[in-house]
């Protein structure tokens, strides 16, 4: 059989049959001829496909992960192993076909299928699949979480699902490095040869990063249902029956925060896959054979942010420890699953041969001292959050999800004006006004205990707010997010990007006062944090 046909009867296989088949494929290779194979097409399916990265990291702090934390064993079980099934393998008729195709492949047989259809087959099955979509409307409830049997099959179910995707992610991303952007130095470029192959290179590229958004989206959606009966078998399943409906009500509220904490993060992966087309290469007029990258401003960069994200545990542990035993251990396991996705998964791709970024100009304008003409009653709200936290397990009165929320708004009111003092016309007008800086504002309006929690921390939507709010100020129709959300937004890139000196994962209690200028007396009045 010609390589061509080869390629193109293996392709068809996959194509029909899905991630199961090479899965089949790789059992055999680790089980028959060893890894990494005995033939050129088993050592190629091996290293693309089969061969996991050797560790999986997560970043969280040492008494996290020290005993009796159940983060470690519950992690564990979302790493997916070399082989996919048990000893002794059922093979079938040679898992479909496909050994043999594996086997007849050789190093004539065309690149497209090793360097990019392959890759792509296999995070376009993960993407289209229903594997356990069905398994994903399921609530969870104290009858079904001890029905051992049933959980069991269940969690199974999701976890192959969770691995089946890493394994998906983990390729794609050696799919794309072979495609990385390299110039033969030796020989220049004409400009029709260099847009073309720029060309092939961003459309892949954005092609890689559309699919990742799509896999990690997946990856969320699965982590979101897994959480409950995960934490259950390795922190919950030891509950008095009477306490279990708490204990439910709580992890589900973890796995929420966690979702909306991991959601701003695919939104980003995402905004960055429609980036790419925007991205130009050209060579250096200075240094012929020296090529420049010009990207946006909303590029790859700013994914870097969502380290700087705070950590549950350390936020909100101790403070709802007492009122919500176990807590800690909930939020220590939220955290280990979003350092595991984070990453593990997330995988940037720089192009070879490029010897300078230039990103586009914008400079955030530099308002950090300056000082804005607020509502006084938010500001009270805001330093009460800071002086009073409240656990987020806990069920906020109507009202005060009301308050917050006209706060948010009247914030973002209070900021669009962009007026450091506001006419006054009455007594009254003149009492619930405060001048507070900029940057104080930012600070108090997205601390972790603050307004802003149930926002997802998406930095791409933010920049692209904060150039709305700072470039455009009578233009509002820009924004991307609406009037409740927007302060949020904006707040993030003013504190993030301009106000260093606030650092956004300092908690309340760090801080000693914050201060207030209020307009009747110019006097200082201190709210202790």
């Amino acid at each position: 059989m010609q390589a061509a046909d080869v390629a193109a009867s293996l392709l068809a296989l996959l194509a029909a049959n899905g991630t199961s088949l090479l899965d089949c494929v790789c059992d055999y290779i680790f089980h028959v001829t060893g890894p990494p194979g005995s033939s050129y097409g088993e050592k190629k399916l091996w290293w693309t496909y089969c061969q996991y990265p050797r560790s999986y990291d997560v970043y969280v702090t040492c008494d996290n992960l020290a005993p009796p934390s159940a983060a470690v064993s519950a992690v564990a079980r979302l790493i997916p192993s070399t082989s996919s099934s048990r000893w002794p393998p059922v093979w079938g008729e040679g898992c479909g076909g496909a050994v043999e195709a594996v086997r007849d492949l050789a190093r004539a047989t065309p690149d497209e299928l090793h360097s990019w259809d392959l890759c792509s087959l296999i995070a376009k099955h993960c993407i289209h699949s229903s594997f356990v979509r069905g398994w994903t409307n399921l609530e969870w409830d104290a009858e079904i979480l001890a029905m051992d049997r049933l959980r069991h099959s269940i969690l199974v179910h999701l976890l192959k699902a969770a691995r089946r995707i890493t394994r998906a992610i983990t390729a794609r991303f050696q799919c794309a490095l072979r495609n990385t952007l390299s110039f033969i130095q030796s020989s220049r470029l004409n400009e029709t040869e260099l847009q073309t192959k720029v060309a092939v290179y961003l459309e892949h590229l954005s092609s890689y990063w559309r699919d990742s958004a799509q896999l990690l989206y997946l990856s969320v959606d699965d982590v979101s249902w897994l959480l409950v009966p995960l934490a259950f078998e390795h922190m919950g399943n030891h509950t008095n029956e009477e306490r279990l409906h708490v204990w439910i009500k709580d992890m589900e509220r973890v796995r929420d925060m966690l979702h909306t904490k991991l959601k701003g993060w695919v939104r980003d992966v995402r905004t960055l896959s429609e980036q790419i087309p925007y991205y130009k290469v050209e060579e250096d007029k200075k240094t012929p054979g020296k090529y420049i990258l010009r990207r946006p401003v909303l590029n790859e960069d700013l994914l870097s942010f969502h380290q700087e994200h705070p950590s549950f545990r350390g936020s909100f542990g101790a403070l709802c420890e007492e009122r919500h035993p176990g807590a800690s251990q909930m939020f220590n396991l939220a955290d280990s699953l979003h350092s595991l996705y984070h990453y593990n998964l997330f995988y940037e791709i720089h192009p070879v041969g490029v010897d300078r970024f230039i990103d586009e100009e914008w400079q955030l304008e530099d308002r950090s001292n300056a000082t804005l003409s607020v509502d006084t009653g938010c500001m009270q709200l805001l330093a009460n959050a800071l002086d009073h936290p409240t656990c987020p397990l806990e069920d906020l009165p109507p009202e005060t999800i009301r308050q917050r929320e006209q706060c948010r708004i009247q914030l973002w009111e209070d900021m669009v004006q962009r007026s450091p003092h506001i006419p006054v016309t009455s007594y009254l007008a003149y009492t619930q006004r405060a001048n507070v800086n900029l940057c104080l504002l930012a600070w108090m309006t997205v601390n972790s205990f603050s307004i802003c929690q149930d926002v997802p921390f998406s930095m791409m939507q933010s920049v692209h707010d904060a150039r709305c709010y700072f470039d455009s100020p009578h233009d509002q129709s820009c924004l991307e997010t609406n009037a409740t959300d927007a302060i949020c937004s904006v707040s993030r890139t003013i504190l993030l990007v301009k106000c260093r000196v606030f650092p956004y994962i300092i908690g309340s209690r760090y801080v000693a006062s914050i201060f207030i200028q209020m307009d009747q007396t110019q006097q200082r009045t201190s709210y202790q944090g």
